[in-house]
């Protein structure tokens, strides 16, 4: 039987994944450094824990029903343990532990909003964490028994005229209810808003060729961090006034007791013409235009605790993948397995790493530690062990 390399326990691996394919495209040595010699960096990102944490309540949800404080508990067994880690990296947005865990809350909270409206029901039409595998070259003396795997974070399947699924002449024979792939992610920037954009996610289609479904969707969740002010964007938790849980809102004014919201940023214009204009284009801080603003946001916005708003954001973006779409990602998984069983034949794993645009590898740890041959750095970031680095593993999606 065939297989891609000898793992570090002196083992065939036989099983690809696309986070692995991913790796190989980008640098070849990097691969090698990872799987033929077990290079593996040391698990000191805070967002890669949070988001474990974080995708397990998702999950806890729904087998729980739907009980967000249940949920909300859960997501603390498995993220306080964190609290005293010393080494977890936290990015700027992350800031720190508490600020994670408040962003994390939010997003349940928010999810516990907004997921009557998705695809994605209670109950028993939702499966969490479904492996699947397909062997890639069946019967070739070359790549047989080779496998690409994959493991989508839900699967679930829902009324075919589902309002936001691209909308599709459904027939009878299809079946009664529509399958949709939905991986989760946690990044630090808005995903585009382009609609159907999602059909052209790579990971995606890869997940499509292997499952031979055609709808996929991310389920994307924001970092905005916590300050409020003026002008920011923030999505209700709770109903509001004229304002509904899930909404989107701008805040207004911000004061101790609370915030002012206003449905959009055009009535943040209003307001301020309210308030007055001076000659150079500044807002008139006088008490006089003070109490005109005031008098406008009576009148026009909603007041409410800070408790009940969060800037965090849960965007949803569903796309249909064509079976030609599907099938080229299957060819790009082919082209990998072949050339990842080549390189380990002839030994030849390439040094792709790049220093400027559009390879631009200088945040790379593996970059530092083996080309730059950072031995410091590479001693305090890296570990070597005969485990198998996780056919799983996602790229970082730190935006």
């Amino acid at each position: 039987m065939s297989f891609l390399y000898i793992n570090p326990k002196g083992k065939p691996q036989t099983r690809h994944s696309y986070s692995a394919g991913n790796t190989f495209d980008h640098c070849p040595y990097k691969y090698y450094l990872q799987k033929v010699m077990g290079w593996h960096e040391k698990n000191d990102k805070a967002r890669f824990e949070l988001g474990k944490a974080f995708e397990s309540a998702i999950q806890f949800y729904h087998e729980r029903g739907g009980d967000l404080q249940a949920s909300i508990k859960h997501f603390h067994e498995k993220w306080d343990p964190f609290m005293e880690n010393k080494e977890l990296q936290y990015t700027r947005v992350e800031k720190d532990w508490s600020t994670c865990t408040r962003i994390a809350v939010d997003w349940l909270k928010l999810y516990a909003v907004r997921q009557p409206s998705l695809p994605i029901p209670l109950g028993a039409m939702v499966k969490f964490q479904r492996e699947y595998v397909k062997e890639v070259f069946p019967g070739d003396p070359n790549y047989g028994g080779i496998e690409d795997i994959g493991k989508p974070d839900i699967i679930s399947w829902v009324e075919p005229g589902h309002p936001m699924l691209p909308q599709l002449d459904w027939k009878l024979e299809y079946g009664a209810y529509r399958p949709i792939i939905v991986d989760i992610k946690t990044a630090g920037q808005d995903f585009p808003d382009s609609s159907g954009i999602a059909a052209h996610d790579a990971q995606l289609r890869r997940y499509s060729w292997l499952t031979g479904i055609r709808d996929a969707a991310l389920l994307w969740f924001v970092k905005k961090g916590l300050t409020v002010a003026k002008g920011y964007s923030v999505t209700l938790l709770e109903d509001a006034g004229y304002l509904k849980a899930g909404q989107e809102a701008v805040i207004a004014l911000v004061e101790d007791e609370g915030v002012w919201l206003v449905a959009n940023d055009f009535l943040i214009e209003e307001m301020e013409r309210a308030q007055g204009k001076k000659s150079d284009g500044k807002t008139e801080q006088t008490n006089i235009a003070k109490a005109r603003r005031d008098a406008w946001l009576e009148a026009n916005a909603t007041f409410t605790s800070e408790e009940i708003i969060t800037k965090q954001r849960l965007q949803f973006n569903a796309g249909f993948i064509s079976q030609q779409s599907a099938d080229d990602a299957g060819l790009a998984a082919q082209d990998q397995i072949i050339r990842i069983v080549n390189a380990y034949k002839n030994n030849h794993w390439p040094n792709k790493f790049g220093v400027r645009y559009p390879r631009d590898d200088r945040s790379d740890p593996y970059f530092r530690a083996f080309a730059l041959n950072d031995q410091m750095y590479k001693n305090q970031n890296f570990v070597k062990s005969d485990e198998d680095i996780d056919l799983f593993a996602e790229e970082d999606n730190e935006q």
